[in-house]
């Protein structure tokens, strides 16, 4: 591709008859003989000027292509290859090189990032693209998606590139930024895992030192609210740099996993009934709790709880008790009696309770579970008859 824009005004200029005149000529001459850039920059610019219409105008793009390539002007090759582009939309030349630059514009255009999504696209449709070229225009399109603030796709896109090139820390920067900025649960972890190549790898396709450490950075920054503090820091630096993605399975405990697992231990060493509570409340709670409910639940006996009596229906005789367990305030629980109590308790009384699980509903949450009052301990005795009810 690099020297594809020479190689063919070579041959035009030893095969082309249709010269607008001899002056023409002349000077393209005079351009295929120059060698500093900067001075076939100047002719290039003469003969657009003296030959606007020249029936070699694609040709001419090319040379300007090559041109400002050989001088590291990166914006100009870009505008370049657009025009050509614009004049042959299948150029190759073009596609290739506008795909190649355009992540390198700091504030593109709407327009520019249509032209760049069909130039990609463009290069992928070839049956077999080199892998260069595979990488390059996964790359492009995963930036443009990300300029969109289309981060779905533009995470699709750089792990495609990353499959293709697995030494592209560039790409892991970028693609560790965009799961970063989705603020999504289930992609955290693997954002913290690129971003930690991004700041360790140092083989073939390493960023530079400079980069490095800003991520680095952004890592450090990141990481340390999420996990709580920086241990394990290193270690998760260090199985980065060794793999473009985390093995299955691979997790970072965050300060709210910390706190439930502390949570866990304790309510383990004092309250067990209540940790089998909120386990299965959790579970219940899940997106698939209801097929865990009709799976585990419906129809099993419920584990022995101890809640508080949040009311009692209807009262004087009830034969429905609504049960908080972990908020005494919140209810949770529907005992459904087989038989009444014969008297009332107090709302706040403590029971001990055990039954068969009935229904479940997730929201507002509440779980229906079949009783009577002999699996139910600390409902208070009914008062003594009075002499007047005894006779």
């Amino acid at each position: 591709m690099k020297y594809l824009a020479l190689t063919l005004l070579w041959t035009i200029c030893a095969t082309a008859a249709n010269w607008t005149d001899r002056k023409e000529y002349d000077l393209v001459l005079n351009i295929r003989a120059e060698t500093s850039p900067q001075k076939r920059l100047g002719l290039l610019d003469q003969w657009k000027s003296e030959y606007p219409k020249s029936e070699l105008g694609q040709a001419r793009l090319e040379l300007y292509l090559a041109t400002y390539q050989a001088l590291g002007d990166s914006p100009h090759t870009l505008s370049v290859a657009g025009e050509m582009l614009a004049a042959q939309p299948d150029n190759p030349v073009g596609a290739y090189w506008f795909t190649l630059l355009l992540p390198e514009e700091k504030s593109a255009l709407p327009e520019q990032l249509a032209v760049g999504e069909k130039a990609s696209r463009q290069l992928l449709a070839d049956p077999k693209p080199a892998g260069g070229v595979e990488s390059m225009a996964h790359r492009t399109l995963g930036w443009i998606h990300w300029q969109r603030s289309e981060y779905t796709q533009a995470e699709e896109e750089f792990q495609k590139c990353l499959q293709v090139n697995p030494t592209a820390a560039e790409i892991s920067g970028w693609l560790g930024t965009v799961l970063a900025t989705e603020q999504q649960p289930d992609k955290r972890v693997p954002a913290l895992w690129q971003l930690a190549r991004a700041s360790a790898y140092q083989d073939s396709g390493a960023l530079p030192d400079g980069l490095r450490r800003q991520f680095g950075e952004v890592l450090e920054r990141l990481y340390t609210s999420y996990h709580g503090n920086s241990s394990g820091l290193d270690q998760l630096r260090t199985a980065a740099a060794a793999a473009p993605f985390p093995p299955v399975g691979f997790d970072i405990e965050s300060v709210a996993a910390a706190a439930l697992r502390k949570q866990d231990e304790e309510l383990s060493r004092t309250n067990p009934q209540l940790l089998a509570w909120v386990r299965m409340r959790q579970k219940l709670e899940a997106p698939d709790g209801d097929k865990y409910f009709a799976e585990t639940l419906h129809n099993s006996p419920l584990p022995k709880l101890k809640g508080v009596l949040i009311k009692a229906d209807p009262p004087g005789k009830p034969n429905e008790l609504t049960i908080g367990v972990i908020d005494p305030a919140q209810a949770e629980i529907v005992l459904k009696l087989t038989i009444e109590f014969p008297n009332d308790a107090a709302a706040g009384t403590v029971l001990e309770f055990e039954g068969a699980v009935d229904s479940f509903v997730k929201s507002p949450f509440a779980l229906t579970v079949v009783s009577d009052p002999s699996k139910i301990s600390g409902w208070p005795a009914a008062p003594p008859a009075s002499q007047g009810e005894q006779k």
